[in-house]
């Protein structure tokens, strides 16, 4: 065994704890199997913006990950990185900055649909560039304020019956202090806002863990590095407070999660959540984690991780008071899907749009379409139904409108027509055809 690990061991045995208990009244043990959206699902939509916590809700997610930092001027916000530079149009770190600074910056900027945040694409690809600083129309329901940095109050009080996972970041990992700070300040803001059920706090950081406890002894935590080793080497139990292991499959080399881990932790009556940052996320991995009976997973794609429980019909928990309707109800939203109007031709009393599906998620594909002649808007619905593009789905439809005699003589006049299409909580388009 590695002396780190047994170093760890021991110094959570030399505080060795009663066996976990938890603080609030959440019953971690009955909510699986949640699908946790990570960052609100950052390979598919700008992380950590109020975007992307909307949308995977929408599209089925359980509950919510969020990532904390504090701003110069004592503001607890949602974001992964110290630094701004890697997902918005800004420089610089978090804790130089101001709120109004800091949201003032493009969260969207760096984003690209099914990669995730990258510097080099071509424009085009950015889809949401633009939409923050006003430059481009926000997705209908939505607003510019969604694509930029948000405050954890704002996210709080926007999903008061959702589960959320905090993690406590820090400065830097050096910075043992910025992550006691950090602590406190969100212990302070959640003790104001009075909120203790659905509610897990985590870190990599086990002072700030320890830190958090003190000042907010009512919230539930996750264990600690320390104790997540010492009970996975040692069958030594975390402390007060624990409810959930919060771990990657693989760390470093070690395997971490497999069966006998989380039928261990369940026998301790504490649940398992995976995050797949450290390891492949695709379907097989999915199931992989399914097949140990985890109670939950943290996926950067939670559509993709949605349409797998929907198709293998795995028992999910009760939907949040805020986002009612049943699980893999496709007729009740879409999941994330992009598509385009590709033509229009007058048909009769109407006309018929032609639309292609222009994206390589997996998954529903439903929404609207709206043909505006002059003043004379006309709304109709497409549904490409619930397939995978890849496995041979339709690629293109045609969606029929009908039109008031006024706009048909003035298509038939030649005169152009605005197409738009929204896949719900996903991609907008427009474009214009000329009438003949």
């Amino acid at each position: 065994m590695r002396p780190a690990v047994i170093a760890l061991m021991a110094a959570a045995a030399a505080a060795l704890l009663p066996a976990a208990a938890p603080a609030s009244s959440t019953d971690w043990m009955s909510l699986r199997t949640m699908n946790i959206t990570h960052q609100g699902g950052e390979d598919e939509a700008p992380s950590n913006t109020m975007y992307a916590f909307n949308r995977s809700m929408r599209l089925g997610s359980d509950m919510l990950e969020v990532d904390i930092h504090v701003t110069k001027d004592g503001q607890v916000v949602v974001l992964h990185d110290a630094s701004v530079a890697r997902t918005t149009n800004g420089t610089g770190s978090v804790y130089d900055m101001t709120l109004a600074e800091i949201q003032a910056l493009d969260s969207a900027h760096n984003f690209v649909p099914g990669v995730g945040t990258a510097t080099e694409a071509d424009p085009a690809d950015y889809a949401f560039r633009g939409v923050r600083t006003g430059d481009k129309p926000p997705p209908a329901g939505f607003k510019p304020d969604d694509f930029r940095i948000p405050t954890l109050e704002e996210v709080m009080r926007a999903y008061p019956t959702v589960p959320i996972n905090i993690e406590i970041k820090g400065a830097s990992d050096a910075n043992v202090q910025s992550f006691t700070d950090n602590a406190e300040a969100l212990a302070s803001l959640l003790n104001r806002l009075g909120r203790t059920d659905g509610i897990i706090v985590a870190s990599f950081n086990d002072a700030a863990i320890a830190r958090f406890q003190q000042l907010a002894p009512n919230i539930d935590l996750a264990p600690s590095i320390a104790e997540t080793a010492a009970f996975k080497f040692g069958g030594v139990p975390p402390g007060p407070g624990k409810v959930a292991f919060q771990v990657p499959i693989t760390f470093s080399g070690i395997q971490v999660t497999d069966a006998a881990f989380v039928e261990a932790a369940h026998a301790q009556g504490l649940a398992v959540h995976v995050w797949l940052s450290s390891d492949p996320e695709n379907d097989e991995t999915y199931r992989q984690l399914l097949d140990w009976n985890v109670d939950a997973v943290m996926p950067a794609a939670p559509a993709a991780f949605e349409r797998m429980l929907c198709a293998e019909d795995v028992p999910r928990p009760p939907r949040p008071e805020s986002f009612p309707g049943k699980h893999c109800n496709h007729d009740r939203v879409s999941i994330a899907c992009d598509v385009a109007p590709a033509g229009l031709v007058r048909n009769g009393k109407g006309v018929r749009v032609k639309l292609r599906r222009v994206d390589d998620f997996a998954g529903g594909c439903a929404g609207r379409v709206s043909v505006k002649v002059g003043k004379k808007t006309r709304t109709g619905r497409f549904d490409f139904g619930h397939v995978e593009p890849s496995e041979g789905g339709p690629s293109s439809l045609t969606a029929k409108l009908k039109l008031s005699g006024k706009a048909r003589r003035a298509l038939a006049s030649g005169r152009k027509a605005k197409v738009t299409t929204l896949a719900y909580q996903a991609y907008g388009h427009a474009a214009k055809f000329r009438g003949a």
